[in-house]
């Protein structure tokens, strides 16, 4: 009598066991044949295709030879100014790769005095040279930069100085040329260097 109830309950339970696998089959056979279901593979295929192409941060090679206005930051004059003195200047207007501005407007450029010297007597003027160096691009990259450097050379008053000492009186000999002068806002150009890959 006990095996019977136990063959009995057994049955029972894989019926049940068969009945639920039936039901979960026929609902996997419904999704398939959906109408929605194709369309939504197709998009999720795509959508995964697209991210494997897509990096989170974009990358424009901003190309040797590119010019690049800038501008003086600040006040010059060999009276003051020493040899190995960081001179700044501002970008003028944006620089852009592809739409996609690479160095803002109003960005520092860096550059440095390799030669000052004071007016002197008998005439001789100031004179500077300053290397622009470099650039700051919007991911803090720095852009070195060429095409130049900048000189400039104060009033020579060298003949008359020695004119005025031999004619009229030795202490002319004293007479000192101009120093130079460079005001903030005076335009000067310049370019990359070299490629250089740059994160947008």
């Amino acid at each position: 009598m006990q095996f019977a109830l136990a063959c009995f309950y057994y049955s029972e339970f894989l019926f049940s066991i068969f009945l639920l696998i039936f039901k979960f089959n026929c609902m996997l056979q419904k999704i398939q044949k959906s109408i929605f279901t194709k369309p939504i593979i197709v998009v999720l295929i795509i959508a995964l295709i697209n991210l494997s192409f897509i990096a989170p941060n974009g990358t424009v090679t901003l190309k040797a030879g590119t010019p690049i206005s800038l501008e003086l930051a600040t006040f010059i004059n060999t009276l003051t100014i020493q040899t190995g003195q960081s001179v700044d200047f501002k970008v003028k207007s944006d620089i852009k790769v592809d739409d996609k501005v690479v160095i803002p407007a109003g960005s520092i450029a860096k550059g440095q005095v390799i030669r000052a010297d004071k007016a002197k007597a008998v005439g001789k003027p100031g004179a500077i040279t300053i290397e622009i160096r470099s650039v700051t691009a919007v991911d803090g990259q720095i852009v070195p930069l060429s095409g130049g450097n900048i000189y400039r050379e104060g009033e020579d008053k060298q003949a008359l100085s020695i004119v005025l000492g031999v004619l009229i009186c030795l202490l002319c000999l004293l007479i000192k040329g101009k120093e130079v002068v460079i005001l903030p806002g005076t335009s000067f150009d310049t370019n990359v260097a070299a490629n250089i890959d740059i994160q947008i």
